[in-house]
């Protein structure tokens, strides 16, 4: 008897998003897009049945980074210090060998 296997796949609907944020991530390169998106998909997957939060802390593992958005571990640290120096996320991390945990601190909108 075979058995067939359902695979379910992630779709990347993460609802509206902040054009000044967009526009600050992309001021550090494609790969701080693709770490922006990642932090967005993973808060909506995280509250997918709750009111969302955008200023949840999310864990930045290297593997789903890698397949879903093609972002290198080497390059993730990198790419985080820089933004975590420019004050557009919060970075938090948890010792060596552990996936760092981020949360995007930057407004939603220009203020003054």
């Amino acid at each position: 008897m075979i058995r067939s296997t359902q695979i379910s796949k992630i779709t990347f609907t993460m609802g509206p998003i902040s054009v000044h944020q967009f526009s600050e991530f992309s001021k550090h390169g494609v790969n701080a897009l693709r770490i922006f998106q990642y932090i967005r998909t993973m808060q909506g997957l995280k509250n997918r049945n709750t009111k969302s939060n955008h200023s949840d802390w999310v864990v930045i593992g290297n593997k789903n980074l890698y397949n879903w958005f093609g972002v290198w571990s080497s390059k993730k640290h990198v790419i985080l210090k820089k933004l975590a120096e420019n004050k557009l996320i919060e970075l938090n991390k948890r010792g060596v060998g552990r996936a760092p945990e981020v949360r995007i601190i930057c407004p939603t909108k220009i203020l003054n």
